[in-house]
Formats: C-alpha cells, sequence, structure tokens
C-alpha cells in the first residue's frame, strides 16, 4: 500500500492500541487514494460512504484509546464500522466500481486492523471479546 504516513516511527513497541490506530492511517490513506479513482457514477454514493467509514473509524480508535470507560462498547463500534466497510466494498466488486485487485488490497486492510482489534478487545476481556 502506498502513501504510509512515513514520517511517523513504526509503533513495534506501542501497545494494542496505537498498533491498530497507526495500521488503520496507512490503510485510510490508501484507501482514500484508491477509492477517489473510482468512477464519477460511484464517487458520491459508495466512496463517500467507504471514506466516512474510514474516518468515523478512525475517530473511534482515538476515543476508545484515550477514553478507558468506553473501551469496550466503542471498539464494538469500531467492529461493526469494519463489517458495514465490507459490505460496501463488496457492493462496489459488484457493481464494477473497483478492480478485484483493489477489492482484495482493501479487504486485507481490513481484516487486518479487524484482527488487530480483535486482539485489543481480547486483551480487555481477558478472554474472547464480548
Amino acid at each position: 500500500m502506498t502513501g504510509h504516513l512515513s514520517h511517523r516511527p513504526e509503533a513495534r513497541e506501542a501497545g494494542p492500541e496505537l498498533l491498530v490506530l497507526s495500521k488503520w492511517e496507512t490503510f485510510s490513506a490508501w484507501l482514500f487514494e484508491h477509492s477517489g479513482r473510482w468512477p464519477k457514477s460511484a464517487r458520491f454514493t459508495l466512496a463517500q460512504r467507504v471514506q466516512v467509514l474510514a474516518l468515523e473509524l478512525a475517530e473511534l480508535l482515538v476515543v476508545a484509546r484515550y477514553e478507558p470507560a468506553q473501551r469496550r462498547a466503542v471498539l464494538r463500534q469500531a467492529n461493526l464500522a469494519l463489517e458495514r466497510m465490507r459490505v460496501l466494498l463488496r457492493l462496489a466488486l459488484a457493481a464494477r466500481v473497483t478492480s478485484a485487485s483493489g477489492f482484495e488490497s482493501a479487504m486485507r486492510g481490513i481484516d487486518e486492523t479487524g484482527r488487530m482489534l480483535h486482539g485489543w478487545r481480547k486483551s480487555l476481556a481477558g478472554g474472547d471479546p464480548p
């Protein structure tokens, strides 16, 4: 994925919240570039919805990091945002708005973020996330 935030050092030693936020920022930059090239007929429908969800998820991750009392509920909302994004991207593929390779790249980024979110939620729950 291009558009990596090279001015920021890798968060290898950071906790799960910084790892997932860093991953999402990098992925979102790629996603904005990718969806911005979709046909004009889809730019103000599917592309805009995907981009809004990407921004919402970034905001949810920040809230989850800094508001411990809300963390579990916010991480559930973040997981739901990822699921909503998966549906929109499947619709974009079915409508031939995105290429198969673009879809695969997007799903890989979303799946990786989802696994990281799951790990964060699991670390909070001391077991399987609620």
